[in-house]
């Protein structure tokens, strides 16, 4: 696969290095803020916009991907690191077919790592004019990709995208994405939904928007692929998530409750994913829209197999506003939230990741006076420690993932040339 030229913030000869100088940002005004610090990280491919980064880390190994777009034309590219993130390799090009790329911030490409030096990644596409979701893997480690496939959408009509990843215990690669295959008339009486979960009925269209549900996917390298709805009729343009512990995968979703409230929602599969619960509100937040906020959830499993979940709502008062919130998942319940942003901007579009302990870190952009910024808090045994704050033109977006020591976050900012680029930071944790 042809690859072609990364800028960073300094050029070598074998690698290309990041930064290593504590970059100084400016100071939350909030109590629990702290100075932003960490080796600065840039990505960019020349003469493009690279923008909508995601992250994956295991071991020692980083993987970044992007949309890199010039005349109308987007790709996916990947990069990659073998030494927590100090060093990146050039980036390569993971679709076959050029310029099949649609993805955008709630709908970036995703990636994950997996044992064996194989990685996977997954992204919004166009074929023959239908929206489709695409994935391709890697078995050396990100120089070389197989030819894509597509995982869903392939002569089907409808809008399809949101997705997310992730890896099961066994091998596995766990797909969720929201489907409009089922868009159209449809019965406003009470029933179940051909190929939804046992039990679950099919509520009036949506105010607002057409129907999507909610999808999952399953498969190993070289096998069939198991695909079934988890839910229908659910909020129609926000993120989902999907995590696993053990046999267990959970799904999240921002989900269209009576009264069109748009609460989290999240379904477990106790067998790997074969058949879904029915899915457990996660906050009566009451956020009552007969729109989408485009705005979803986010979730994330430890090392002792915990679940962790960060989500946006909207917090009523005489100014609402969005806060962004965090919880836990206990049996068959989530804790009470915990609210994580100051409650003084407009906070939008948290990821969240977690380390091989029980320390989850939690990312998240918000508007600030006439300017945008990216901020970073980690939760330690549930307790929240005092946020980074990282400003940069127009930062959004951004994306997380927890190494050997280090937290890896990356965000799209708006360069001086009008190019988008991704910036970011390698923070090390406490005992590192």
């Amino acid at each position: 696969m042809k690859s072609v030229a990364i800028k960073l913030s300094a050029v070598g000869l074998a690698a290309i290095a990041v930064t290593t100088t504590a970059c100084r940002g400016k100071q939350d005004s909030a109590p629990a803020a702290a100075t932003s610090g960490g080796a600065a990280i840039r990505l960019e491919v020349a003469g493009r916009s690279s923008a909508a980064a995601s992250v994956a880390a295991f071991g020692k190994t980083v993987a970044a991907v992007w949309t890199a777009t010039a005349d109308d034309t987007s790709d996916i590219y990947i990069t990659t690191s073998a030494d927590t993130g100090v060093t990146f390799a050039p980036p390569v090009r993971v679709n076959d077919v050029a310029g099949d790329a649609r993805a955008s911030g709630e709908q970036a490409a995703r990636v994950l790592i997996a044992p064996g030096n194989v990685i996977h990644v997954a992204w919004p596409a166009r074929q023959e004019g239908r929206s489709v979701i695409r994935y391709a893997s890697s078995k050396d480690g990100g120089r070389t990709f197989s030819p894509a496939i597509t995982v869903a959408g392939e002569a089907l009509n409808g809008a399809r995208g949101w997705h997310a990843l992730a890896l099961g215990y066994d091998g596995s690669v766990h797909a969720v994405w929201l489907d409009g295959r089922n868009a159209g008339p449809m019965s406003h009486g009470a029933g179940h939904v051909h190929g939804g979960p046992a039990g679950s009925a099919a509520p009036p269209k949506p105010s607002g928007g057409p129907r999507q549900d909610i999808f999952h996917a399953s498969w190993q390298a070289g096998g069939a692929r198991a695909e079934h709805m988890v839910q229908a009729n659910v909020c129609f343009c926000c993120k989902t998530s999907v995590a696993t512990s053990g046999e267990n995968v959970y799904v999240a979703w921002r989900h269209i409750y009576p009264g069109s409230l748009r609460d989290i929602a999240v379904a477990r599969s106790a067998d790997n994913g074969a058949t879904f619960a029915p899915p457990t509100r996660v906050s009566e937040d009451g956020w009552k829209i007969d729109a989408c906020p485009d705005d979803g959830p986010a979730l994330a499993a430890d090392g002792h197999g915990g679940i962790h979940i960060v989500w946006p709502t909207l917090v009523p008062g005489e100014t609402p506003r969005k806060g962004i919130f965090y919880s836990t998942l206990a049996e068959n319940a989530f804790a009470p939230r915990i609210r994580l942003d100051a409650g003084d901007s407009d906070p939008a579009h948290p990821q969240i990741a977690a380390d091989e302990h029980l320390n989850t870190a939690a990312v998240w952009d918000e508007r600030v006076g006439g300017g945008r910024r990216i901020v970073f808090r980690t939760v330690v045994d549930k307790v929240p420690q005092p946020a980074q704050i990282f400003t940069g033109e127009s930062a959004a977006y951004p994306t997380v993932a927890g190494n050997e020591g280090f937290w890896i976050v990356l965000w799209t900012v708006q360069g001086a040339d009008g190019r988008s680029t991704i910036e970011g930071r390698r923070i090390a944790t406490p005992s590192h």
